[in-house]
């Protein structure tokens, strides 16, 4: 509220109870009334509207919601577009984010174009200068529903991952052909130079340990550059949707190759190759962590196609730390194959198991896969995912 100036004194001779009256009224005129929204019995309504998948959104939302609770006494909703149409149609809302305070202010994207501090400042303003009685939130018209009416805002983000479906899709991006060979090739090396069960586990913890690392430290890395420079979010996404519809697309032509000739694109380079054969004659646990984290930046389209659309969504709908926590989820969803294959031909299962499986499969899974990568692509193009 801005402060009136100090009355200006006078050299005018009156009497004292004259003056006491004088002054008594220039009080009550001068007195400026509380805005609604300190008053005791009054509340404002703020109304978030917003598009599940929509990035804007999902960028404003905690700006709304550090607002709002810095004022008591504001009744705060969240609606969800789909099922708030005529609310939204109500108060002439055609695009999200948008922010209807006391139903007579409505603040859309184009008033603060991804200025943050632009959006705290407007809402507020439009909070502090509502001085019309605000009409009571009632519960939606025509049916319509708010799941999140009354709620704490920062819960939206947190309702939209599931660790068990991150954990899942991590799990059947490990079970891929690539990895078995490799574990395969592993396998064999350590059984041609007499290893026995305890070089088989140290092979598959320090495999296993680079894969999980490689992928947390790259993620992190992305998470942590777009959270520092918010206004490339959407390109980056945009770029991660497309990388996976490709990767989709080079799966289903592998699969095409491998039906024809017997002949994979996706090919182990004789470098890797190399490196993995010195595993066994020294330093085994570090050879095998080294070998792990090159084959995750070597084996990308095989391997971390699903990691790609998991990262998009991450990016979507957390920030890094929880970012972080749903990527160590997945990287161990990743990672469970390998270390239960490497169990597996630590007990006895031969190389030969595991390469004659994969051989046999390995054109369905890469069809699958390639259907699956293209399916996500285009549900993350369209912020459905």
């Amino acid at each position: 509220m801005k402060k009136l100036p100090a009355p200006q004194r006078h050299a005018i001779d009156m009497k004292p109870g004259l003056k006491i009256c004088l002054l008594l009224l220039f009080s009550l005129l001068s007195f400026s009334p509380a805005p609604a929204y300190a008053a005791g019995n009054e509340t404002v309504s703020v109304e978030y509207f917003y598009e599940d998948g929509c990035l804007k959104c999902q960028q404003a939302l905690p700006v709304v919601g550090q607002v709002v609770k810095s004022y008591p006494e504001v009744n705060f909703s969240i609606y969800e577009i789909m099922s708030s149409y005529t609310r939204m149609k109500e108060y002439g809302i055609t695009t999200v984010p948008a922010i209807a305070v006391n139903r007579n202010t409505v603040i859309t994207y184009r008033d603060y174009e991804g200025n943050e501090t632009i959006l705290k400042a407007l809402l507020e303003e439009a909070i502090e200068t509502s001085t019309l009685p605000p009409i009571p939130v009632s519960e939606p018209p025509s049916g319509e529903s708010s799941d999140y009416n009354n709620e704490n805002p920062e819960e939206l983000n947190g309702r939209i991952m599931n660790p068990f479906f991150i954990l899942v899709a991590g799990i059947l991006a490990g079970f891929n052909p690539c990895l078995l060979a490799v574990m395969a090739f592993l396998a064999s090396i350590t059984l041609s130079q007499q290893g026995g069960k305890g070089e088989m586990l140290k092979i598959t913890a320090g495999f296993s340990a680079g894969i999980f690392v490689m992928y947390m430290v790259a993620g992190i890395s992305i998470l942590g550059t777009v959270s520092f420079i918010p206004r490339i979010r959407e390109t980056v996404t945009t770029l991660l949707a497309l990388m996976t519809g490709i990767v989709g697309l080079w799966h289903i032509y592998d699969a095409y190759r491998l039906k024809v000739d017997a002949k994979s694109t996706f090919k182990t380079p004789n470098a890797l190759k190399k490196f993995m054969e010195k595993i066994g004659k020294k330093n085994l646990l570090l050879l095998s962590f080294l070998a792990g984290g090159m084959f995750s930046l070597v084996k990308v389209p095989c391997v971390g196609a699903i990691y790609l659309s998991i990262l998009n969504m991450l990016i979507t709908k957390t920030g890094v730390l929880e970012g972080a926590f749903y990527l160590a989820i997945y990287n161990l969803g990743l990672v469970l194959p390998v270390i239960s294959l490497g169990i597996l031909l630590t007990v006895g299962m031969s190389p030969e198991t595991v390469t004659e499986f994969r051989e046999k499969r390995r054109v369905e899974i890469r069809l699958v896969t390639g259907l699956i990568l293209i399916a996500l692509a285009i549900l993350m193009q369209f912020r459905i995912l």
